[in-house]
């Protein structure tokens, strides 16, 4: 199990409340009491339903947020990444239309040519809005992750990475500075290290 933090939002008397909780990566109850054994077998060179569908929440969400960048972007795939003239594209007060889940979803589309039309997608969510590509990224790259694929995005690209390396705790260079007090230190320093071991 890995130990990571992460924020969610609960929906309490329809306010949202923000929280953050630590949230621990287990294996599933059938392979924890031993019903199946667990194997971990890694996605690569292809797009299954799951993940095309991981990729399209996504998108819809990055929509949800800010309805206005969406259309922009979309807007941009439409005439400069798939060379459709405007006139058939739509406006945003009637409607438009969603260009890139057409196109992640589209059978006739290879892996790789969704993945350069995402590429294209990431780079000019970039040059618009750089805090919602941060945001989209993690959350691609999240569920990239769940869904045991070997690609990340990093640097506005799709790299191959060695799923294995990211299951390792990572320990850091260095330690907590040492204070004054000692006990603090060591507890400080401890505290560190007991939240990266694997439980």
């Amino acid at each position: 199990m890995r130990c990571e933090i992460q924020k969610h939002y609960i929906c309490q008397n329809f306010n949202l409340k923000r929280y953050s909780n630590i949230k621990y990566r287990m294996n599933s109850f059938a392979e924890r009491y031993g019903y199946v054994t667990s194997s971990r077998i890694y996605l690569r060179e292809k797009i299954t339903p799951e993940l095309m569908n991981a990729i399209c929440n996504n998108i819809e969400l990055l929509r949800d947020r800010n309805y206005a960048l969406f259309y922009s972007l979309e807007r941009y795939m439409w005439y400069k990444v798939l060379n459709n003239r405007l006139k058939d594209f739509g406006n945003i007060t009637k409607g438009f239309k969603t260009v890139t889940i057409e196109y992640i979803e589209n059978p006739a589309c290879l892996w790789y040519e969704k993945f350069d039309y995402l590429e294209r997608f990431i780079v000019c969510l970039k040059e618009q809005n750089e805090k919602e590509y941060i945001w989209f990224t993690k959350q691609l790259n999240s569920s990239f992750r769940s869904q045991h694929f070997v690609y990340r995005i990093e640097n506005e690209q799709i790299v191959e990475i060695n799923p294995q390396d990211e299951d390792k705790p990572q320990i850091p260079l260095t330690l907590p500075q040492s204070p004054r007090n000692t006990g603090n230190y060591i507890r400080a320093t401890l505290r560190t290290l007991f939240q990266m071991l694997p439980l």
